[in-house]
């Protein structure tokens, strides 16, 4: 019975956390706003999550790795090496921010504001770049003239999600799709007329 009771306070927790930092930002959302929703006192959020950093990421990686696996299936079924890569980068850049941005953008100030002592809670970008290293070799044919670093260029591309979150966030919205062409033009070279 008391394990129930502490999984319905916890699902409360993550639900009002979720939705908070959605709709009002990390820095916009205290332990107090979240308390208050889920119905509890900021001594029970505590008793689950170390701290505001540990929540949001309890929040934010299941988010993530859910769209991330929706993405991976839109990929699959693209038939050409460009289309693949196409898809792959728009959405990383465009599609999955955009289902969530204002949780997208949660991350990013958490990661903007955080110790620089402390390691990430979760090994949220580890585990991106390790699919993408996968998706890539899938999607961009091994050619000897043009080489690809899969251990880098995955972490290029995140970098890149970092800047479109936060540039989305001060609406400077530049033409993703271009970009994504002229990285496909880049990786793949320029297509022919």
């Amino acid at each position: 019975m008391v394990q129930v009771k502490r999984e319905t306070v916890r699902n409360a927790i993550m639900d009002s956390a979720r939705d908070l930092f959605s709709e009002r930002g990390y820095h916009g959302t205290t332990l107090l706003d979240i308390a208050d929703v889920a119905g509890c006192g900021v001594s029970s959020l505590y008793s689950y999550f170390p701290s505001k950093i540990h929540l949001l990421y309890a929040v934010f990686d299941p988010w993530y790795r859910e769209a991330f696996q929706r993405l991976e299936a839109r990929v699959a079924k693209e038939t050409s090496a460009r289309g693949r890569l196409r898809c792959l980068l728009l959405g990383i850049w465009r599609d999955i921010p955009t289902e969530n941005i204002g949780l997208a953008n949660s991350h990013m100030e958490a990661l903007a504001s955080a110790d620089p002592s402390e390691k990430k809670p979760m090994p949220l970008l580890l585990w991106t770049e390790e699919r993408l290293a996968v998706l890539l070799k899938q999607a961009v044919p091994a050619d000897p003239a043009r080489p690809l670093n899969y251990d880098l260029l995955p972490n290029l591309l995140m970098m890149a999600y970092d800047g479109f979150v936060i540039n989305r966030r001060l609406n400077d919205l530049r033409d993703i799709e271009m970009m994504a062409e002229a990285m496909c033009d880049l990786i793949l070279g320029p297509t022919k007329s």
